[in-house]
């Protein structure tokens, strides 16, 4: 689906992970490329037929499903916030043992270099980085000003809750915090699991936002995401449970 001028968002059938590319002339860069071996070929399919040559790739954390890559998609350096590169380098093994790929798709996931400016270093629009602690180690998002869209990862979703297994509620506070001011002016914003949430509807990019507040100060039991949820998301509402005031 193309969200706006420039940026396509793929969704996987599993936990409704996306994808987005980046896109200018003949020039990509993918970020969160996700999650099975045809899901991969698809999205290399899709690029060739654009005649897209992808220049970076994009990892907005070191979980398993948003460090993955596919041989078609090229030798494009593949970057994350330094902490995160760190995190993926250190976790490989277990990252590699949470899939069920190829071995060619194995043996690319999880490979990732550290970048620490405030912007993706392609030619194309301007597109920022913004890192924080919540929900993972040097996770990030990026805020891409021209068609005001911000690619959240693994928040602002609605259909996951905070999840505070690796980071404090003080961590994840901080970083919606950080998220605010982009969150205000989004016109689209991107979850890394979900669906796309647009300025004006009553699934907004504030809408979001107020939601994953309010389950931090509220222990979330009566959480919308919360119903008909899978029972590993019901698992990690309790464990949550435990970490909340």
């Amino acid at each position: 689906m193309e969200i706006s001028d420039g940026v396509l968002v793929l969704t996987s059938r599993t936990m409704h992970t996306t994808s987005t590319v980046l896109y200018e002339g003949g020039d990509a860069v993918v970020v969160d490329p996700a999650w099975h071996a045809d899901e991969l070929s698809a999205l290399a399919d899709l690029l060739a037929a654009r005649g897209l040559a992808v220049r970076l790739g994009w990892a907005t954390h070191a979980h398993h499903d948003h460090v993955l890559w596919h041989p078609r998609l090229g030798r494009a350096p593949r970057l994350a916030s330094p902490a995160a590169a760190r995190e993926a380098d250190t976790r490989r093994t277990e990252i590699r043992t949470a899939l069920d790929l190829p071995a060619e798709l194995l043996a690319l996931a999880g490979l990732l270099e550290p970048h620490d400016g405030g912007r993706l270093p392609w030619r194309g629009p301007r597109a920022e980085i913004l890192v924080h602690d919540a929900h993972a180690a040097g996770h990030s998002a990026l805020w891409l000003p021209g068609p005001r869209v911000l690619i959240a990862g693994d928040m602002l979703s609605d259909v996951e809750i905070p999840l505070l297994e690796t980071s404090t509620p003080e961590q994840y506070r901080a970083g919606l915090d950080l998220l605010a001011p982009y969150v205000e002016q989004a016109e689209a914003l991107i979850p890394g699991h979900g669906t796309l949430a647009r300025a004006g509807t009553a699934d907004s990019p504030v809408s979001r936002l107020a939601a994953d507040r309010r389950y931090l100060n509220r222990a979330g039991g009566d959480d919308p995401r919360l119903r008909a949820a899978p029972d590993w998301l019901h698992e990690a509402h309790a464990q949550n449970l435990r970490r909340l005031p």
